[in-house]
Formats: structure tokens, C-alpha cells, sequence
């Protein structure tokens, strides 16, 4: 059923355009193209058929705005950042060759908007412009509150276990901590749902993950006499803002976006999003410095 889905998705936006557009081209389309990143609740997945999660609540404000129907790109991750941008926004699939119009969760950083290519020089990302930043992301650990009340070091990992995804930067950095000291404990996983199934079941005391996606997955919000979580990752730089990335070709979509995110900043409406699903609304550090 889930690849009947995508295929249909597929179907529905290739059949539309092949290229990203202007302003004046989507709204004579009638139609926008959001890529956003599957299966990754509360953001953006799919259930009983229908696009849910706070990007693609965000999508539709977008949508809205330019009086056209939003078509969602469902996208993986691949090997980086700079790969997803290319394939969903300035060169578009390998395959179908579709690109999209906008894209969400890109990190608003301007060392990352800044990098080089090592070989060329060249900026790695000026095919994109990156606006319209609308979260402030975090890596954090979630343990329970009978087992691990609290974190003052990670040295208690030698002790107790805690779950990662494989690969992914809590790996990294736990891993790596004090020469292999807890690498023992640490239990890696391949879909972070299996991690998330087996620290509510009890199989490992503690889990590290993204802030809003913990906190929509244990459902923080009515567990918090059995939760607790982690302002951060000690000794682990673990907070960045969110945007969207848009063709550099056309800015004026990039603008219209960045006044439509700043506008829902200001009224809260960004905010009652993330709250409709459980989750603690961080403002875009850029926002608030």
C-alpha cells in the first residue's frame, strides 16, 4: 500500500512540471511543488493516505498564500544536505527529473550556506537560496525518569544503555566520548522508530534523537512524570535553525516565502502548529538574538 502511495505522488507531480518555477508560473499551474523528507513524524509523513506533520501544515500556509494547491515531494535523505538540494531543487531526480518549488527543513547556518567545494572552490550551495527560517532544531537525550532522573555527564552511559540512530551525529559523539568509555551501551539502530519502541518498552533507559521528534514520538506532553529530557548533548554542539530552499533562479518565490514565515512568527501561528502536535515550540535563533 505504501509504495502504491508513492507512486501515485509521483504520478501526480511529474505529470506537472519538471522544472522549478516563478511565481507567475505556479500560480498559472495552479499548483505548487513542496519537497519534504518521508516518514520523519512530526514533520512530514503519510497516514491513512493523507499528508500530515508540521511541514506540511507549513506547506499549506505557502500554498495559501499564492491561492494554489500544494502537491507534496516526499524525498529520503541521501549521503548529505548538499545531495538533497540537488536532487529535489536545482538538478532534480536522477530518475524522473522532477524538481520542486520549495523545499522545508533545511538548516539556516551561515557557515553552512558559506562551505566550498574542496575541489573547485566554488560554494557548495549557491544553487539554492536558504530563507524563511522557522525553528530552532536540537539534539537531546530522553531517559526514564526510574532509571536516569537526570544527565550531568555522559559517563553515566557506562553504566546504563542508550539507543541511536546508526550514523547519525548522537552516534558520532557518544561513540567517540571519552575514548570509547560507553561505547558498550550504546545500542545503534537503523530506523529510529525501533529505537523509540524499544526505550518505551523498557529494552534500553535512554534515547538521543531531535528535541521535537522525541517529544512527538513518547508524547512528552502527557509522559512527563515518566520522561525526562536533556537540555542538550553535553560537550556537543546541538542547536540550529530551520529553513526553506528555493531555487536561486527564483528569489522572488524565496521572498515570498521568507515575509510569509515572518508574519506567522509574529502572530504565533508557527507556534500553535508545533503545539497541535505535542511538541515545544523553539523560535529560530536568528529570531530571537
Amino acid at each position: 500500500m505504501k509504495t502504491i502511495l508513492k507512486l501515485s505522488v509521483f504520478t501526480l507531480f511529474f505529470s506537472i512540471s519538471l522544472l522549478a518555477r516563478s511565481i507567475d508560473d505556479i500560480k498559472a499551474s495552479g499548483e505548487i511543488i513542496i519537497a519534504v523528507y518521508e516518514d520523519f513524524p512530526p514533520y512530514s509523513f503519510m497516514e491513512d493516505g493523507v499528508a500530515k506533520g508540521i511541514d506540511i501544515e507549513l506547506g499549506k500556509k505557502v500554498a495559501n498564500s499564492l491561492n494554489v494547491k500544494p502537491i507534496w515531494y516526499f524525498t529520503g535523505s541521501d549521503e548529505n544536505l548538499a545531495d538533497d538540494l540537488r536532487n529535489a531543487i536545482w538538478r532534480g531526480n536522477l530518475v524522473h527529473k522532477t524538481k520542486a518549488d520549495v523545499m522545508f527543513r533545511i538548516p539556516y547556518d551561515y557557515d553552512y550556506l558559506r562551505m566550498t567545494d574542496k575541489s573547485t572552490g566554488e560554494l557548495e550551495n549557491e544553487m539554492v537560496t536558504i530563507k524563511g527560517p522557522y525553528q530552532s532544531e536540537k539534539w537531546i537525550i530522553a531517559t526514564n525518569k526510574k532509571v536516569i532522573p537526570q544527565i550531568k555527564t555522559l559517563g553515566i552511559f557506562a553504566y546504563q544503555t542508550i539507543g541511536v540512530e546508526v550514523d547519525m551525529l548522537p552516534d558520532l559523539h557518544l561513540s567517540s566520548f571519552a575514548r570509547g568509555l560507553i561505547q558498550k551501551n550504546i545500542k545503534h539502530y537503523t530506523k529510529f522508530q525501533d529505537a523509540i519502541d524499544d526505550f518505551k518498552s523498557g529494552k534500553i533507559d535512554a534515547i538521543a534523537g531531535l528535541k521535537s521528534q522525541l517529544e512527538y514520538l513518547i508524547d512528552y506532553k502527557n509522559n512527563k512524570d515518566k520522561y525526562y529530557l536533556s537540555n542538550d548533548i553535553p560537550q556537543m554542539k546541538s542547536q540550529w535553525d530551520l529553513a526553506t530552499a528555493v531555487s536561486s533562479n527564483y528569489r522572488d518565490l524565496s521572498y515570498h516565502i521568507d515575509g510569509l514565515i515572518e508574519d506567522a512568527y509574529k502572530n504565533n501561528e508557527i507556534k500553535k502548529i508545533f503545539e497541535s502536535f505535542g511538541v515545544e515550540y523553539l523560535a529560530p535563533i536568528s529570531k530571537t538574538q
